[in-house]
């Protein structure tokens, strides 16, 4: 009778149903005994309603439910129901547990009271690595405990992998690793990959990618400028999201100190239909001019100069601080826009104009003439062929170089 008042007492508080069993027997209990703070679970069995040879004995029970994987430093929602048989337990208090994953030691981090329903819940920490976690019902100082429910919580993480430095317009390799509690790679899984110029600059429209066998992702292009690429798996099949990881890749001069003057070098004419006069007139693919057509700076300057007669009211001209033609001017003929003004100081690679539409100065085409003038002279422009050759020089090494 002493066991039956102690166990009654346990199951005193409010029950789910509206009517009350009108005994509680106890059906199995070993040897009742204090529990140390985290133990083996003990199974209590209880019968409700009738005490009869024939009752059922019923369990005392919790569940727990949780994500199986996490978004990397994220924290996890709990939650747990505790019921004895059909009935839903009120107003108890469940212990939350957890263990490193593949641990063998559990520690209390949380308790919560079950509602009407038998159902309690406790967010955890954040989560930097995978979790074991565990919930129980224990009362009167562990003389009365429920079964441990478990479970597993695994973190996704996205590794991001690019050169810190790299040359303008060489070919730059961009890499994601999609990994699952950091060492295991997920595969075939699409990620999305964003580009900006800086930190405080907006995202461009995200590209899609997909990881490989390995759970990696790659993406291959040319840069004129200094970019930040992020890369993030936006959660699919079941598997959490990753964190957006954001990788920087500093775009410097080439080693010859001169950088093609075309944004996209592959949107250029071929090398055959180039021609020189002052300077080396070459045009886009298609005539292609405006937005379409974007110039960049062939290295390091100031621009002192807009307009030239001949070449329309925007061609600028940079005094060279860097590269080969350090200390001269160069000029580009039959621009459009200008993104920068003068006196600006400008980065090789850096974006710098358009190719005018129709015929801007003398000129039957869409096209640039890029030139560079004598050392020590005016802003422009050199006699016909007199600098042409070092100009065409310098174009052919640095497209050359791009498209390698």
């Amino acid at each position: 009778m002493r066991v039956h008042r102690v166990f009654s007492a346990a199951l005193g508080g409010p029950l789910s149903n509206s009517s009350r069993p009108s005994r509680i027997r106890l059906a199995a209990v070993g040897s009742v005994c204090a529990l140390a703070a985290v133990a083996a679970p003990v199974t209590v069995l209880v019968t409700a309603g009738s005490a009869s040879a024939d009752a059922t004995p019923t369990v005392m029970r919790v569940n727990l439910l949780a994500p199986s994987t996490v978004t990397k430093g994220k924290p996890v929602r709990l939650t747990s129901r505790l019921t004895a048989g059909p009935l839903s337990l009120a107003g108890r208090t469940l212990h939350f547990v957890v263990r490193p994953y593949g641990g063998t030691t559990w520690t209390q981090f949380a308790t919560a009271t079950t509602d009407g329903n038998g159902i309690a819940s406790t967010l955890t920490t954040p989560l930097p690595r995978p979790r074991e976690f565990g919930v129980f019902y224990s009362d009167l100082n562990g003389g009365v405990r429920s079964n441990t429910a478990t479970t597993a919580v695994h973190t996704i993480d996205m590794a991001p992998h690019a050169p810190a430095v790299a040359y303008a317009n060489d070919r730059v390799t961009i890499a994601g690793h999609l990994l699952k509690d950091g060492t295991h790679g997920i595969p075939s899984q699409s990620v999305k990959v964003w580009l900006r110029t800086s930190s405080t600059a907006s995202w461009s429209a995200p590209l899609w990618l997909r990881t490989n066998s390995v759970g990696v992702a790659t993406l291959a292009r040319r840069f004129t400028r200094t970019t930040q690429i992020g890369i993030r798996f936006p959660g699919a099949n079941g598997i959490a999201a990753s964190p957006l990881a954001i990788a920087t890749v500093t775009i410097k001069a080439s080693p010859s100190g001169f950088v093609f003057p075309f944004a996209n070098p592959r949107q250029a004419e071929s090398m055959g239909n180039w021609s020189q006069d002052q300077g080396i007139d070459l045009a886009a693919r298609g005539y292609a001019c405006g937005s379409s057509a974007i110039l960049v700076a062939v290295g390091d300057g100031v621009v002192i100069q807009e307009g030239i007669s001949g070449f329309g009211p925007t061609a600028p001209v940079i005094r060279m601080t860097s590269g080969p033609f350090k200390g001269r001017n160069v000029y580009y003929g039959h621009t459009g826009h200008v993104y920068v003004p003068v006196g600006a100081r400008v980065r090789a690679g850096q974006r710098l104009a358009q190719i005018g539409c129709g015929s801007v100065g003398y000129s039957s085409a869409p096209h640039l003439e890029i030139g560079v003038g004598v050392p020590g002279g005016p802003p422009c422009c050199p006699s016909m062929r007199q600098t042409s050759g070092l100009m065409l020089q310098q174009l052919v090494a640095s497209l050359r170089a791009a498209l390698s």
